[in-house]
């Protein structure tokens, strides 16, 4: 097996959980673009989306932020090609996250959300991450508690349980580890209680 062959994207699979029928998935997912939403300043900024999918926090983040300039970069080219129909006035590639084809420092906000626990060599994914961020820039992740979001798929009903290519599971203390960068805000999905009782988290670090 090839480091991306278990990355599969069907086509509008984002565009499911955040219009589905389930009006908990729909709040859920709401709730994760209104916190990295409120993460983010608007001043001619220069945002990357690492892991963009098709486009839902670009088209978000741009609603309410205008005068930001947005790129995103997705493995997947059915992700990308619906990214660029969302928004047609940000830039996207067809990446590897391992070898981003971008400048040294050239972001002043990176972010990724939900990405990182589908990458094997996810710490090459952080590397390159770090390397495109300029200096004082501020990286934004998301990842979601993997085990309340299994449970929550049992109960819900979703099959399998366990998804598939999550090949691995964060804390707020192992993903800081693996950042390295000090932490300047962060906050729990989809309400900010305390993580052991969250579906996810949102930690927002500085260079």
């Amino acid at each position: 097996m090839g480091k991306n062959d278990h990355l599969v994207m069907e086509e509008d699979h984002m565009e499911k959980l955040y219009s589905s029928g389930n009006p908990i998935i729909r709040w859920v997912f709401a709730r994760k673009l209104k916190g990295i939403s409120g993460f983010v300043a608007d001043k001619n900024l220069k945002i990357f989306d690492a892991g963009c999918g098709e486009g839902q926090l670009i088209e978000k983040l741009h609603s309410s932020k205008p005068l930001n300039q947005y790129f995103g970069a997705d493995v997947t080219s059915v992700a990308v090609e619906k990214a660029r129909e969302r928004c047609p006035y940000a830039a996207f590639k067809q990446c590897d996250l391992m070898e981003l084809d971008y400048p040294d420092e050239c972001f002043d906000v990176v972010i990724c959300t939900e990405v990182l626990e589908h990458i094997y060599e996810y710490e090459k994914v952080i590397s390159q991450l770090k390397r495109v961020l300029k200096k004082d820039g501020v990286l934004i992740i998301n990842f979601p508690h993997e085990s309340l979001w299994t449970v929550g798929r049992f109960f819900l009903g979703r099959r399998p349980i366990k998804v598939p290519d999550h090949v691995h599971a964060f804390s707020p203390k192992s993903m800081s580890d693996a950042v390295g960068l000090p932490i300047v805000e962060k906050t729990n999905l989809p309400i900010n209680v305390p993580y052991v009782f969250s579906l996810g988290a949102i930690i927002k670090y500085k260079k």
